[in-house]
């Protein structure tokens, strides 16, 4: 049976420009579909996901809570200011917020609004009952004599007469006797920190120095591509705030934040690594081979192979994890040794359909195991190596295929390639025969036993916010 790689081969051969057409249709086509895939940024995705997770994060995702980010505007002095200046500043940068970053930001709450206390104040009335304990009730039994009721009544007019009177009113009329004081006693079991006080309805940390501000960021926080914008001007309006009042300071912190910090430490090293790993192979190819023009060669199929795993999943997944891409530097080493065995066999052998001929059954065989050993990562709860899977299977997929179809179109066969097929240290560190040396042979079996013995000190870093770049 004829080889189909070789029949192909003489085909391009004899049609060049049906070649061309084919190659450049294919670039074309793939790379129209890749550029329309959506990159997901979420580091959750790592995570592996059951019936139990999934419900987690859809609670997380739907809570409107999880999105807000708390902002604190504090002093840089020892000492604390006073407390209306600091509410007078912390008014002033809500005001800048609220009115530079209108598209950015849905809510800004400032301080605890009355209606809320309200509420609280009126549900532990109607639920009364719910709050109390058997010794509470002896307590309520001496509020309603004579004497205490007097002492109450002197309490609460002196109240009502100060300053205090017009924010506790109101409070006062709803419970003139004082009977839902024990069950607001116990709600202050609930305060999960006490480094935090009211001041004039604003939230102050209890040593005075800091204001709290909560923003609730008009996106999502997995809406990384708007919220990056939006950090980078909050950013950029909070250094001229401290410019203006060089003495106070401010901060951010959230989930959106987090998010935003993430996204962008993704991106960086999704463009550094597969750059490293490219630039490696690009100076080590060229040394190599002797040769300008044999990296560019050498890297085609791989970038072929990405282009067509990129626009596989652009259409039938539409998005694929950040994360997965980032591990592309894996991906490129693989994908590049199906093209280096076409150019290196061809510079032992220059006859193109040899080379074929030798080259397209181990390379079938091999790629399918490794492709193989990817898809099975479609049976993981993880999101991130689902997508990593199947990317890397794509790509080898692609890489393999273009390496035996394109890559032996593009080869110059006008003159020889370079011999110097035992002259280069790689070439005589491959030739080295390991077994036929002894002294070697024991070391590493030495090695082996003892990294064995080693490795049960290793272990598995449970702490998952170690994952977040904060």
């Amino acid at each position: 049976m004829q080889n189909p790689f070789v029949q192909m081969d003489r085909f391009f051969r004899k049609h060049r420009l049906v070649f061309w057409i084919v190659f450049l249709a294919f670039v074309g086509v793939t790379a129209l579909l890749a550029s329309r895939i959506k990159l997901e940024e979420d580091i959750t995705s790592i995570i592996p996901r059951d019936e139990k997770t999934n419900a987690l994060n859809e609670i997380f995702q739907q809570s409107k809570l999880l999105d807000r980010m708390i902002l604190t505007v504090g002093t840089r002095q020892a000492d604390a200011p006073d407390p209306d200046s600091l509410v007078a500043v912390a008014e002033e940068l809500a005001d800048s917020i609220a009115s530079q970053l209108p598209e950015y930001v849905k809510e800004l709450h400032r301080e605890v609004k009355e209606e809320t206390t309200l509420q609280l104040f009126d549900a532990v009335h109607q639920h009364l009952p719910i709050f109390l304990e058997e010794r509470d009730y002896a307590s309520l039994d001496s509020l309603t004599q004579r004497d205490k009721i007097k002492e109450t009544l002197e309490r609460t007019y002196a109240t009502l007469r100060s300053p205090a009177g017009l924010a506790f009113k109101q409070f006062i009329a709803r419970d003139p006797a004082g009977i839902a004081t024990p069950a607001l006693r116990k709600l202050q079991l609930l305060q999960y920190d006490q480094q935090f006080e009211l001041y004039d309805n604003h939230i102050l940390t209890r040593d005075g120095k800091q204001l709290i501000l909560f923003l609730t960021p008009a996106f999502p926080k997995n809406n990384t591509a708007e919220n990056t914008v939006f950090l980078e001007s909050l950013d950029q309006l909070l250094e001229r705030f401290q410019q203006q009042l060089p003495t106070y300071n401010s901060t951010y912190f959230g989930g959106t934040a987090v998010a935003g910090g993430n996204a962008v430490l993704l991106r960086n090293e999704t463009l550094l690594t597969p750059g490293i790993m490219l630039a490696v192979l690009v100076i080590f190819l060229a040394l190599y081979f002797r040769r300008i023009f044999a990296p560019v060669l050498i890297l085609v199929p791989a970038i072929l192979g990405s282009l067509l795993a990129l626009s596989v999943i652009a259409f039938t997944k539409g998005s694929i994890s950040v994360i997965a891409l980032a591990t592309g530097s894996i991906i490129l080493g693989i994908a590049v040794n199906y093209s280096l065995h076409v150019f290196n066999h061809y510079r032992h052998q220059p006859d193109m359909e040899t080379v074929l001929r030798d080259l397209a059954h181990p390379m079938t065989i091999g790629s399918i195991t490794t492709i193989g050993g990817f898809l099975c990562l479609q049976w993981v709860q993880s999101e991130m190596l689902r997508d990593l899977g199947l990317f890397a299977a794509i790509s080898l997929l692609g890489a393999s295929l273009s390496s035996l179809i394109f890559l032996p179109q593009l080869i110059s066969r006008r003159q020889q390639p370079a011999a110097h097929a035992s002259g280069g240290w790689i070439d005589r560190l491959a030739s080295y025969r390991i077994e036929s040396n002894k002294k070697l042979v024991v070391a590493i079996l030495l090695l082996t036993l003892f990294f064995a013995f080693v490795i049960r000190k290793g272990g598995v870093e449970p702490d998952l916010n170690k994952m977040n770049f904060m």
